[in-house]
């Protein structure tokens, strides 16, 4: 009760006063596309679009402008759009259409453009949520190497995959013979970040199975069904799955990204502490002092080695999705919250 109180609090003076507050400043790398895989990036910029009032949006990368990823933020943002002037955004401190237009980047020039002009700020950390693998990111970070002093990084399914789900990944993806050396879905571009030594000390959290707990039961189903109800952008987060039945529920699996930094009872400093993200820790402490990876809680498991203890890695990831799983209500209920606010429906 103590939490859900303090949150409504919370929330109902971020939307009356977020001008002036501090807000985390943000910037996302998504495989955003057009009806050429899974939705869940689709569903994750609406999500992104509703809570960015209570964030500094300042860029965002749909790294696969070849499958229209440009264009799929731009139908969001249309949604956006329509929303803006209907419930009176600007007095809810909402960013202008045309803000966040500007920092959608329709080519990699524009990418790295708008990274290095985020990065380069040191005054507040800039959390950079990636929402799919991180070849461009890496890339660009790579030419500007001494820019990681001033980002804390979030991917999503980067590290390891869970063994039976290598018989769902294209043939044309390489297959170690150990299940336990299978980079997870997103995991292009990972290790060439993970161990290059420049980047030891770089702020990285890496949600590698703790998303999963987005998924799991009923209640997401039931979300994304209350959620359709509020407004243009409610109907988007719908419209984005006609043609992916499987997924008509609030998948969002990228979304734990952003709900790391927008949990109004999260310290931000501290990814061992529960938030509506999950629970993490931090393997290699001498190291890797500012890397943080799945909680593995009561679960024998090896970090440095996880063929070492790969038999257990279902209970690992079983258990550190729960961690997510614990804090799903609460973020759900603000959720509902905020936009019945937002909408004026109550």
């Amino acid at each position: 009760m103590k939490r859900t109180v303090l949150s409504l609090l919370l929330i109902l003076f971020s939307i009356s006063c977020s001008t002036s507050i501090d807000k985390p400043r943000v910037f996302v790398f998504t495989d955003i596309n057009i009806d050429k895989g899974d939705p869940d990036d689709r569903q994750s910029l609406v999500h992104l679009f509703w809570y960015a009032n209570e964030l500094n949006i300042e860029g965002i990368i749909p790294d696969r402008w070849n499958a229209e990823g440009y264009e799929a933020c731009m139908l969001a943002l249309n949604a956006y759009n329509k929303d803006y002037p209907s419930y009176d955004f600007a007095n809810k401190g909402y960013p202008e259409t045309k803000e966040l237009e500007n920092i959608i980047a329709k080519d990699l020039e524009q990418a790295k453009k708008l990274f290095f002009e985020a990065a380069a700020n040191s005054d507040t950390p800039l959390y950079v949520l990636i929402w799919g693998n991180m070849k461009n990111f890496g890339s660009i970070l790579r030419e500007r190497p001494e820019l990681h002093k001033n980002i804390r990084v979030i991917t999503i399914g980067t590290d390891l995959m869970i063994e039976e789900y290598r018989k769902h990944i294209p043939q044309s993806w390489p297959q170690p013979e150990k299940p336990c050396e299978q980079y997870n879905w997103n995991g292009f571009g990972r290790n060439e970040i993970f161990e290059d030594v420049r980047f030891n000390k770089m702020w990285w959290l890496e949600m590698n199975w703790t998303y999963e707990g987005m998924f799991s039961g009923e209640e997401p189903e039931t979300m994304y069904d209350r959620l359709s109800k509020y407004g243009n952008l409610g109907e988007h987060m719908i419209e984005v799955t006609k043609n992916e039945p499987w997924a008509r529920y609030f998948r969002v699996g990228d979304t734990p990204s952003v709900l790391y930094v927008i949990d109004p009872e999260h310290n931000l400093d501290n990814p061992t502490q529960s938030s509506w993200a999950g629970k993490f820790v931090k393997p290699f402490p001498g190291e890797r002092p500012n890397y943080y990876l799945d909680d593995k809680g009561p679960i024998e498991w090896d970090y440095e080695n996880p063929c070492n203890t790969w038999g257990n890695h279902r209970a690992m990831r079983d258990h550190a999705k729960s961690t997510l799983e614990n804090e799903r209500p609460f973020m759900y209920e603000a959720l509902l919250k905020k936009l019945n606010r937002v909408y004026d429906k109550q």
